[in-house]
């Protein structure tokens, strides 16, 4: 199950929940001093690379030659990793004098576009809000899925696009217009 996320026409993308990070999959024990929740897939993933790198950040081609080996269950090792990918990497380090902060949420989001299907995509503090399909429903007065049909003429617009987007460019401009409207409310 996805939500479809056509807000920019020029890279519409399924969303996937990431169930892992709900809080219903995490036990709350009466004495609420703590929660025990599964395992985060991409936890693993992060903390191999912190051991390799051993600092708080690293220059892009040390990350990069680290997670090109890296596999996961879904992404074999010694992969080569996009041209876009590696450049996002680097535009995070132009921002931080030439190395990429590996706590910040630019990082998280580059594994994600690494390993997408165990790294979640960390949104801006503020932009998302957990809802239920009916409560979404509700407050847009949408359905929440499409039909065949629906599905069929929505897939047949995305065919007519001429080129491919650019996905971390198109998130961060999404984001950044949200953040902004939220401001003037």
């Amino acid at each position: 199950a996805g939500v479809l996320d056509d807000s920019d026409p020029s890279s519409p993308r399924v969303i996937i929940p990431n169930y892992f990070n709900m809080p219903s999959n995490c036990f709350n024990p009466p004495t609420a001093l703590y929660a025990i929740c599964c395992i985060d897939k991409c936890e693993a993933l992060i903390d191999h690379v912190e051991s390799e790198i051993q600092a708080p950040h690293a220059t892009p081609e040390r990350i990069v030659r680290v997670v090109s080996a890296l596999p996961s269950a879904s992404v074999p090792a010694n992969r080569t990793l996009p041209q876009e990918l590696v450049a996002r990497l680097e535009q995070v380090a132009q921002q931080h004098d030439g190395v990429v902060p590996l706590h910040g949420r630019l990082f998280s989001q580059w594994m994600h576009f690494a390993y997408p299907r165990e790294c979640s995509y960390p949104h801006a503090a503020g932009t998302t809000k957990l809802m239920s399909s009916k409560e979404w429903s509700q407050a847009t007065g949408m359905k929440s899925s499409l039909g065949r049909e629906e599905l069929e003429r929505y897939v047949e617009q995305l065919r007519s696009l001429d080129e491919p987007a650019d996905s971390w460019q198109q998130q961060q401009r999404h984001e950044q217009q949200q953040h902004e409207q939220q401001q003037q409310q």
